[in-house]
């Protein structure tokens, strides 16, 4: 079994409880769904980081729900821990991403959940810039092992 320290799986979520850890997978689905549309790529997203975060299966089921009928952004951010709302900017950033670009309705999404969170602008734009580099450094992975994806070339 896989424990909270092990140093290949680090993720600080998984020192939050299990309903600070669901409201970070409920954060993603509001910012991935802010633009109108959900597309494969990012419910994919969401499902990995649920299961990255060990989140129990009735927990995953009810984020699954919000995918049909998400509620308002603001009850989700209610009653959450800095920290939780922090690791949901910097994962819902990395999500909102994956269609290529950020809608100027994720963008205020991600606001709304920094100024949640306590971060500036200038922090929002560090974890952008973040975002900017991990994709850069995925690309970079994948051309040194010869196994690139269209689009690698314009991220390099």
């Amino acid at each position: 079994m896989i424990s909270q320290g092990d140093p290949l799986l680090p993720n600080a979520a998984l020192s939050l409880a299990e309903e600070q850890r669901r409201k970070i997978a409920c954060v993603l689905v509001m910012v991935a769904a802010a633009d109108g549309a959900l597309v494969r790529e990012e419910i994919s997203a969401i499902e990995a980081a649920m299961g990255a975060m060990m989140l129990h299966p009735e927990s995953r089921e009810e984020v699954r729900q919000l995918l049909t009928q998400p509620p308002e952004l603001d009850s989700i951010l209610d009653g959450m821990e800095v920290s939780a709302i922090r690791l949901a900017l910097r994962d819902s950033a990395l999500l909102a991403s994956v269609d290529g670009d950020y809608d100027e309705s994720e963008l205020w999404a991600l606001r709304r959940v920094a100024d949640a969170g306590g971060l500036s602008e200038d922090e929002l734009s560090k974890i952008l810039d973040w975002v900017s580099d991990s994709w850069k450094l995925s690309a970079k992975g994948r051309t040194i092992i010869a196994i690139t994806l269209p689009g690698d070339d314009s991220i390099l």
